[in-house]
């Protein structure tokens, strides 16, 4: 089953379709990089599922890599005329975009353990150079306001208390290790979006999405949660490589989603917003016991292959203070603490294992 056709994912979908939160969207131009990926993919289906509903639908541009997993990914959408997808590595010169765009957001970056391991260079390229091509496009074309999709590693490691990270607080990273290239790429590109600001006049925002979840992530996603949440719909048991000791937080997708483009709308000009749910503020052991019990299975220990662990992340604790993107309005979805089992039956009946849900 296609992932926009099942009824369980629509419906978290539909619920923030339901107001006018999305009007300003009306005939603009959205551009998504990374629109294959967990998050830039979610975007895509939730303004699809908008546009169902407009008169005046917004125009969305797809930017990944890969065309053929992009018309597997938009199957029910690829013919519609307010959709177009572009095969493109932002870190080559962008071609065959449109003349004007209104509204860019960059979420293309390798994101999991894996790739970072095996593509360092690339992961951060993509961030750095690819974060300069968009911005120059952009200034090029009308845009109106760039968002960057940062992350929460951009803070490194925490203080000596061990206290929540806000947006601004800067902690040391470990300049040695190439699975830096992540978080430092991400700090770099921030810095180049400020740059732009002050130089060029942009009209840029920041987001810092905490360790996301939800069945968006594709086949390839190495991250922990998203193997967990694999495994459990699956019925097989977890694997958890480490002690699992980790305490970070966590966001469903479709929340991340919401919050994104509330910051895309309403973010003061040069400002970064934090993204996290307290209630799946936990250790990565704790999330793998939600996921297990969820799929009905159980959780079992072995030790990781040297290319996972080169992708582990060496922050000692990760959890993100969410009080300024609260304060601004978002609030995480009303399904209380019931992401993680939603995730396992929407992945269920995409695979056809529970189609009675």
């Amino acid at each position: 089953m296609e992932l926009l056709n099942s009824k369980l994912y629509r419906s978290s979908l539909e619920g923030l379709c339901a107001g006018p939160e999305l009007d300003f969207l009306r005939g603009k131009t959205v551009l998504i990089t990374g629109a294959s990926g967990m998050l830039g993919s979610c975007l895509v289906d939730l303004l699809s599922v908008w546009n169902e509903t407009q008169d005046n639908p917004c125009r969305i541009i797809a930017v990944s890599r890969n065309l053929d997993a992009a018309k597997r990914r938009f199957g029910p959408v690829w013919d519609m005329e307010w959709f177009s997808f572009r095969a493109q590595d932002v870190c080559e010169p962008l071609d065959g975009l449109p003349e004007h765009v209104d509204y860019i957001i960059h979420a293309a970056s390798n994101a999991d353990p894996v790739s970072m391991a095996k593509y360092p260079v690339d992961t951060l390229m993509a961030n750095v150079l690819g974060t300069k091509n968009l911005l120059d496009y952009g200034l090029a074309h009308g845009m109106k306001r760039f968002l960057f999709v940062s992350s929460g590693e951009v803070y490194g490691q925490p203080n000596a208390n061990m206290d929540d990270f806000t947006e601004d607080y800067c902690g040391p990273l470990d300049l040695s290790s190439p699975r830096t290239c992540y978080p430092e790429g991400k700090r770099a590109a921030e810095v180049l979006c400020q740059s732009y600001i002050s130089q060029y006049g942009v009209d840029a925002v920041i987001a810092h999405p905490c360790h996301l979840f939800g069945p968006t992530m594709t086949g390839r996603d190495s991250r922990a949660v998203s193997e967990f949440l694999r495994r459990a719909a699956a019925g097989e048991d977890i694997a958890l490589k480490s002690a699992g000791a980790l305490e970070r937080s966590h966001c469903y997708v479709v929340d991340a989603v919401a919050a994104v483009l509330l910051v895309l709308r309403d973010g003061v000009r040069g400002e970064a917003y934090n993204i996290a749910d307290r209630r799946y503020q936990m250790t990565i052991r704790e999330f793998s016991e939600q996921a297990a019990a969820a799929g009905g299975c159980r959780v079992v220990y072995q030790n990781p292959a040297e290319l996972e662990r080169a992708g582990y992340s060496r922050a000692s604790r990760m959890v993100l203070d969410a009080a300024k993107i609260r304060a601004l309005g978002w609030e995480p979805g009303d399904w209380g603490n019931e992401a993680i089992q939603k995730t396992v039956d929407i992945l269920r009946q995409r695979n056809g294992i529970c189609e009675h849900l």
